[in-house]
């Protein structure tokens, strides 16, 4: 998923626009996470539970996505994201160039001949994930059942770039800090930008409508394709988020006894029943709020684009934490699912609040639909991750 929960630190001297004294209105500010232990030891790929045999052809797909999103970056600049392995975009040129020409059945050997395995060691909650693109039903304006909102980015929302702010002042705690504060424009200060239930969102802001469940799935899963009477479908890619730490709806909603179990099928069957005012009211416990743009669907064969900035591919693309795997990374996982072992071959190319946590918690895109969205929501199991680095390529 998605979300991310982008906080202001304490650092007036070095950010003016954060230094701001909360109000008691204002949710405070969070400490800076624990960063988790993290090391990359070398391997080999027979040190690989089922590499030999997992299907690797949707991670070469994933792949030369990525490579096609490169090639206007500079060769000596790193991988996108931040990680803390990788190198340079050069350092991964031969393999994206050999890539295009690989055949069918021969995804092992490609890998095998450009890239050698790292076992990823470190703390951190390590876990697998699932997520999914919906399809759900909207109108162009409200009604008794299409009565949520889908939400453009409002025009006073800015992001602040802590990372360059710690390298202009040189402060340790900034560095320390996530990479980008998202907040509200007040004047010519930056504020937390409102949580859900103080928002109040002008009425051009909506560029459609649906039911509040499916709203809200949307804005967990991070984007999802909406679909009109007239049989036509467009994209609500994700477009901006409030920047407080997302909080379940259908947690608080199972905790208080209200539903049977977390679920989305329990959750619309309580909202149908109780109505649009309880249901505003439940959702009221997630502070987080998603906002999106529509999109035109150039390919219905591929996901929505995610963090990295390509579309995402059906058990082949992965969201990661940033701050160990860079995007574009090619990751292994060992773990399970319902009861079998799922043991993939993954690019690293999203990320989402409920994923920075660690070099081992990853959340892996399903693909589009309801078959996707049910088989991703029996994914929930630790696992074990190597990486993928060009041969001759630096760990650190």
């Amino acid at each position: 998923m998605k979300l991310s929960r982008l906080t202001c630190l304490a650092a007036a001297a070095a950010l003016a626009a954060c230094a701001t004294t909360p109000t008691t209105e204002t949710r405070p500010p969070e400490t800076p996470r624990e960063e988790a232990a993290f090391a990359l030891e070398a391997a080999a790929f027979e040190d690989i539970p089922g590499w030999r045999e997992a299907d690797l052809a949707p991670a070469l797909s994933a792949f030369r996505r990525t490579c096609d999103g490169r090639r206007q970056r500079d060769p000596a600049a790193a991988l996108p994201g931040g990680g803390r392995y990788g190198g340079t975009v050069a350092d991964w040129a031969p393999a994206c160039a050999a890539a295009g020409s690989v055949a069918a059945g021969q995804e092992r050997a490609f890998f095998e001949a450009h890239f050698s395995p790292h076992l990823v060691q470190g703390g951190g909650e390590a876990r697998l994930t699932a997520y999914y693109e919906p399809i759900i039903q909207a109108r162009r304006t409200p009604d008794a059942v299409f009565s949520a909102p889908l939400l453009r980015r409002p025009s006073d929302m800015v992001s602040v770039d802590l990372a360059a702010f710690a390298e202009a002042h040189d402060n340790e705690t900034l560095r320390g800090a996530p990479r980008a504060l998202t907040g509200q424009l007040v004047g010519n200060q930056v504020r937390p930008y409102p949580r859900r239930s103080e928002m109040n969102p002008s009425p051009d802001q909506a560029f459609a409508w649906a039911h509040p469940v499916d709203v809200y799935n949307l804005q967990i899963q991070g984007s999802g394709r909406i679909a009109f009477p007239d049989g036509t479908q467009a994209r609500a890619a994700y477009a901006a988020q409030n920047g407080y730490r997302w909080r379940s709806a259908l947690g608080a909603l199972r905790d208080s006894g209200e539903l049977p179990s977390a679920t989305w099928d329990s959750f619309r069957a309580w909202s149908d029943q109780r109505g649009p005012e309880a249901t505003r009211q439940a959702l009221a416990a997630d502070p987080s709020f998603v906002f999106f743009q529509e999109e035109q669907i150039a390919d219905p064969a591929a996901g929505p684009r995610g963090a990295a900035g390509v579309p995402l591919t059906p058990l082949g693309s992965i969201a990661v934490d940033p701050a160990y795997h860079p995007y574009g990374a090619i990751v292994f996982v060992d773990g399970q699912y319902d009861g079998q072992p799922f043991r993939r071959l993954l690019v690293a190319q999203d990320t989402g609040g409920a994923i920075r946590r660690g070099p081992m918690r990853g959340d892996v895109f399903f693909g589009s639909g309801d078959q996707a969205g049910e088989a991703a929501e029996r994914m929930n199991a630790p696992a074990r991750w190597w990486t993928l680095l060009p041969r001759g390529v630096p760990v650190a």
